[in-house]
């Protein structure tokens, strides 16, 4: 349930729809089946000012409906789905296989999307779920459909989740789905970073490395998100950079595979791939999208579900990962 300051009724359930009717088998598993839908015009009350004499007296001052927020006009939208009950995000996922087969699905699941010409946008780690080995993508709200043109209220506005948004969602380019690709890798290496624990003489340093990335930051600015964004890519190999700190120590903690990852994801041909693609050829664009999708379940593949540890109390059982 959630009030939306927007004209536009129903983003969400027609995003969904579009899914689950263009004309494409099988159906889209990973998107979630909505049950029912209701909506109404409405205005929420706003909050009063946190005034002591208010407080006090349980009556507002004279002159103090001067301070009230002005009232934004929103509707009401209720929708339930039929998704899994037990479906948790890719951080708490029981095991290694489980997490490489989440992140395999969630790149094929972005470009059958784009074969329905859907664009998610906000591919982030609370909308990624699994359950009994199967994704599921939630929160479509803000998602698109090809060449469909951004409302008033969206246009010239970064919208989604930050940490894990694409180079050029912070810049406000047309959306392409390469850039879901992008906020993918992105929210691999969160939940491979944040899941990670690391010996304890390196826990300062990796409190930093953290920092860094800027994580779950809602007050990060998107130029910062940019800068750091770019030397990930193009700064990857280089001595001292984020990335390589984050492999060294996951290496020293034993967790070479969790390294290896991370590097076969950050070679992916991201983010200049998109600039030489015109925005406007769906063909041009899937036959591209096709492309870096199999460049993408590659690299997850590269890995041995096997020797990736998924917590620290394998680490003492399995001993250090070869180097």
């Amino acid at each position: 349930m959630s009030f939306i300051a927007e004209g536009r009724l129903w983003r969400e359930k027609i995003i969904v729809d579009a899914l689950h009717t263009a004309d494409v088998q099988p159906a889209p598993a990973y998107a979630p089946k909505i049950l029912a839908a209701f909506a109404a015009h409405d205005s929420p009350s706003p909050s009063p000012p946190n005034d002591s004499e208010i407080l006090r007296n349980r009556k507002r001052p004279a002159g103090a409906l001067e301070g009230l927020p002005a009232m934004v006009p929103r509707h009401l939208e209720i929708m339930a789905f039929d998704s899994p009950p037990d479906a948790c995000n890719l951080k708490d996922v029981p095991s290694a296989p489980e997490f490489l087969a989440a992140a395999e699905d969630l790149f094929r699941a972005i470009l059958d999307a784009f074969r329905r010409r859907v664009l998610h946008r906000d591919i982030s780690v609370n909308n990624v779920l699994a359950a009994h080995n199967q994704l599921l993508m939630v929160d479509w709200e803000i998602g698109r459909r090809f060449q469909e043109p951004l409302s008033a209220a969206g246009r010239g506005t970064v919208t989604g989740t930050l940490d894990t948004m694409s180079m050029a969602s912070l810049a406000n380019r047309d959306p392409l789905p390469h850039d879901d690709i992008e906020s993918a890798v992105y929210v691999f290496l969160k939940v491979l970073t944040q899941t990670f624990v690391p010996p304890v003489d390196q826990e300062r340093e990796w409190a930093a490395i953290l920092d860094a990335y800027c994580w779950d930051d809602p007050d990060v600015q998107p130029q910062r998100l940019l800068t750091m964004r770019g030397y990930m890519w193009t700064g990857r190999n280089m001595i001292d950079s984020t990335v390589d700190k984050t492999v060294q120590i996951f290496r020293s903690g034993g967790h070479a595979t969790r390294a290896q990852l991370v590097l076969s994801l950050l070679s992916l041909p991201l983010p200049d791939q998109r600039k030489l693609i015109d925005s406007s050829d769906y063909d041009a664009i899937l036959s591209s999208l096709q492309d870096l999708v199999e460049q993408a379940v590659a690299a997850v593949r590269s890995v041995d579900a096997s020797s990736l540890i998924w917590n620290s109390a394998e680490v003492a059982d399995a001993g250090q990962e070869e180097i």
